[in-house]
């Protein structure tokens, strides 16, 4: 049992240390931001049709360095679809993410999105929860030092039920 606290402190330090080197190395402390999107989601679900949900969705993140950053989101349904007269909607999701980007020199800045996400449902009068990988691709384009439009695709469950989200919003840096 010793050896693995060893091993775990061990490499605690390492990636402390490796973090602390990347900051050194890029000139940057981690810098957090915020933000808000419109997503328009699509439910893929063999067999019925494909519903359509509006959500609101905020973000809270930290650019580690240029390249890596992560962040936390959770949106709320606003609007739902029916299938055979039944109401369908998101009731909420959330989810934790990774997004590698690649800086340039212009004020576009492109990024793919991967992590996981748990979203509820409600159908008629029943609640649903699935949770599941995650990915997409998206750009902020920089309007200033501090805020950012972005736009984004990203598959958030890619499991039997699947939500392909196409979303717009904003980051503020601070």
């Amino acid at each position: 049992m010793k050896k693995w606290i060893a091993a775990i402190g061990a490499t605690s330090v390492m990636t402390f240390a490796g973090v602390a080197q990347a900051q050194q190395q890029f000139g940057m402390q981690p810098e957090f931001y915020f933000g808000a999107q419109y997503n328009y989601v699509e439910a893929k679900v063999s067999g019925i049709s494909n519903p359509d949900f509006d959500v609101l969705s905020g973000r809270l993140g930290a650019q580690l360095n240029p390249y890596i950053s992560g962040e936390a989101r959770l949106g709320f349904g606003i609007g739902g679809d029916r299938i055979g007269g039944t109401k369908v909607e998101i009731d909420n999701y959330y989810g934790f993410y990774a997004r590698a980007s690649l800086p340039n020199q212009t004020a576009f800045t492109p990024y793919l999105l991967g992590g996981w996400t748990d979203a509820r449902t409600k159908t008629g009068g029943t609640s649903e929860s699935a949770d599941g990988g995650s990915y997409g691709v998206g750009a902020d384009f920089n309007l200033d030092p501090f805020l950012a439009l972005n736009l984004e695709y990203a598959r958030l469950l890619d499991k039997d039920v699947d939500l392909d989200a196409i979303s717009l919003g904003f980051t503020f840096k601070f």
